[in-house]
C-alpha cells in the first residue's frame, strides 16, 4: 500500500508538471526533447473564461448587491438565508438543515447579529431578545417580497447604527411600476415531508399606486426528532406617487412560526427512561449536541412537546421628496414579536406556553444625496429608536442619534468618505424581577419597585474614515478605520 501511494503521488506530480509546462510538438520528430521553432504554427484559442461572476451578484468596495430576479443557485430559494449561504464571507449556521428556522445564526467575518445590523429598507430589525443577546428570526424573512439584498462589511458606514461587523439590508419590492399585473406561483417538495408553496402578484392601480402582495407556506417534519417546523407569511407593499416627485411607501410583513425543539434521541443516554424512547428513524441526538442559540440544556422526549410559537410583524411607512440639492426621507417603523414557549427546564419540569413579547419602534429623518461644491455628496440624518417589552418594561432602551457623512471625489482616482455618528442611549439596565413574575430578587440585585429599575446613559461621538484608490478599471484599493458602539444586551 505504501509503494502504491508513492507511485500515485509521483504520477500526480508528473501530471501537474506537464499541465503547468506545455510543450510544442514538432512534426517529424519522434524522440528527444522538443524544441520550439520560430516558424511553428500558433493556434489562437480565443478568449477563455476560467471563472465567471455569480449571476445576480455585484461586488464593489462599498458593498455586495444580490438582485433576486437574476440570482441562481442549485436547489430552491425560499428565505434570505438560502441566498446568504452562497455569498463569500457570510457564514450561515442552521438549527434545521431543511429550512430557515428561529435558531439560525448569520455571521460576517465571525461577528453575528449581536455585532452587526440586519435591516429592512434601511431600518434595523434586530430585536432585544431578553435573553442576553440580539436576535433575528430568519424564518420570518421569506424571499417573496424581496427585490435585492445589500451586504456591507465592517462598521465603517455611519448611516447604519451599531454596525460593528457589517450590515445586511433587505430591500423589498414596491410593485411593477407598470399598468400590467403580473403574478407567480411556486411549489416544492423534499425529503422528510418538507414542502413549500408561495404566490405573489405585482401591478399598479391607475397611474399613482404600485403594489405587491405575496404569501408563502413552508412545512417540514425535520431531520432530527421533534424538529418540525411550520411557517406562514404574508406581505403587502404599496408605493403611492405624489406631486413634486414625492412618494409614500407602506409595507407590512407578518409571519407565524411553529418550531419544534430537537429532543434527545440516544440509545446510550445515561437515563434509561430516555434511552428507551430512542427512535431509529431519526439520527442520534445526545445531551451534549449543539442547539445553536436556543438553549444550553437538552430537551427530553415524551408526551410533552418542547416547542415555540412566534408571531412577528414588521411595519414601515416611508415618505420621500426631493428638496433642493438632495432628497428628504422620513421613515417610521415598528417590529412587534410575540412568542409562546413550551419546554423542559434544567430541573426536568415542563412549562407550557411561557409568554414573551418584544417591540422595537422609531423614526428616521434623513436628508441624503446632497451634492455640494461639485465633488461633495453629503448625507445628514437623525434617528430615534425605542426597544422594549410591551407586557413588562415598556422601554428598555431609548436611542437618540445623529449622523453626517460626506463622499469626497478627488480626481478620477481618489475617494474619501469621512463620517461621524453621535449616540445618546438611555438604558433601563435592570427591571423588577418580582413584578415580572420571576420570584424573589437575588441578594444584592439592583431593585426598584417600578418597572424602570436601574437606569444609566451613554453618549459619545463615533467617527469613521474610508479612503478608496482606483488602481485600474478592475481594481480598487481601500482602507478604513472607525469607532463603533454596540448596544448592550438586556
Amino acid at each position: 500500500m505504501t509503494v502504491f501511494k508513492l507511485l500515485y503521488g509521483l504520477g500526480i506530480m508528473l501530471a501537474c508538471t506537464l499541465l503547468c509546462h506545455p510543450m510544442t510538438a514538432i512534426a517529424g520528430q519522434s524522440d528527444g526533447p522538443a524544441e520550439v521553432q520560430k516558424d511553428s504554427p500558433v493556434v489562437d484559442l480565443g478568449e477563455m473564461t476560467v471563472m465567471a461572476a455569480q449571476p445576480g451578484v455585484e461586488i464593489t468596495t462599498e458593498k455586495t448587491v444580490i438582485t433576486l430576479d437574476k440570482f441562481v443557485k442549485p436547489g430552491s430559494l425560499t428565505t434570505v438565508t438560502d441566498v446568504l449561504s452562497e455569498i463569500g464571507g457570510v457564514d450561515v449556521q442552521r438549527a434545521n438543515a431543511l429550512m430557515a428556522s428561529p435558531g439560525d445564526e448569520v455571521s460576517i467575518r465571525g461577528l453575528n447579529e449581536g455585532r452587526m445590523v440586519i435591516e429592512i429598507d434601511g431600518r434595523r430589525i434586530n430585536q432585544t431578545g431578553h435573553m442576553g443577546r440580539y436576535i433575528v428570526d430568519w424564518s420570518t424573512l421569506t424571499l417573496d417580497d424581496v427585490d435585492r439584498i445589500e451586504i456591507i462589511r465592517g462598521g465603517h458606514s455611519v448611516l447604519h447604527p451599531f454596525a460593528i461587523g457589517g450590515v445586511i439590508n433587505i430591500i423589498t419590492k414596491k410593485g411593477s411600476k407598470t399598468q400590467e399585473t403580473k403574478g407567480s406561483v411556486r411549489a416544492g417538495y423534499g425529503r422528510y415531508n418538507s414542502w413549500n408553496t408561495a404566490a405573489s402578484v405585482d401591478g399598479s392601480i391607475g397611474k399613482y399606486t404600485d403594489f405587491h402582495f405575496s404569501g408563502a407556506n413552508q412545512e417540514s417534519d425535520g431531520y432530527l426528532k421533534n424538529n418540525f417546523q411550520k411557517t406562514q407569511s404574508v406581505n403587502a407593499h404599496l408605493n403611492i406617487h405624489l406631486p413634486s416627485q414625492a412618494s409614500f411607501d407602506l409595507g407590512v410583513k407578518h409571519s407565524r412560526v411553529e418550531y419544534g425543539m430537537p429532543v434527545i434521541n440516544d440509545p446510550n443516554d445515561p437515563n434509561p427512561n430516555v434511552a428507551a424512547l430512542y427512535d431509529s428513524d431519526y439520527p442520534i441526538f445526545s445531551r451534549t449536541s449543539d442547539q445553536l442559540r436556543h438553549l444550553n440544556w437538552a430537551q427530553l422526549p415524551g408526551e410533552d412537546t418542547p416547542e415555540w410559537e412566534k408571531k412577528t410583524t414588521y411595519l414601515d411607512a416611508i415618505f420621500r421628496v426631493p428638496v433642493g440639492p438632495g432628497t428628504l426621507k422620513i421613515h417610521g417603523f415598528m417590529t412587534d414579536g410575540r412568542r409562546w414557549t413550551s419546554l423542559y427546564g434544567k430541573n426536568g419540569e415542563f412549562t407550557r406556553d411561557e409568554f414573551m413579547d418584544d417591540r422595537t419602534q422609531g423614526v428616521i429623518l434623513e436628508y441624503g444625496d446632497v451634492r455640494l461644491f461639485d465633488n461633495h455628496l453629503f448625507t445628514f440624518g437623525m434617528e430615534y429608536q425605542e426597544l422594549g417589552q410591551p407586557s413588562g418594561t415598556r422601554a428598555i432602551y431609548n436611542v437618540k442619534s445623529g449622523y453626517v457623512q460626506d463622499i469626497i471625489t478627488l480626481g478620477s482616482k481618489w475617494t474619501l468618505i469621512p463620517g461621524v455618528r453621535y449616540y445618546q442611549v438611555d438604558k433601563a439596565t435592570y427591571y423588577s424581577w418580582t413584578e415580572m413574575g420571576y420570584g424573589a430578587m437575588p441578594p444584592g440585585w439592583p431593585f426598584s419597585v417600578s418597572n424602570s429599575g436601574k437606569t444609566e446613559t451613554d453618549s459619545d461621538f463615533f467617527p469613521s474614515l474610508r479612503v478608496d484608490y482606483k488602481l485600474n478599471q478592475d481594481t480598487t484599493l481601500y482602507a478604513a478605520a472607525s469607532r463603533s458602539y454596540r448596544l448592550p444586551c438586556p
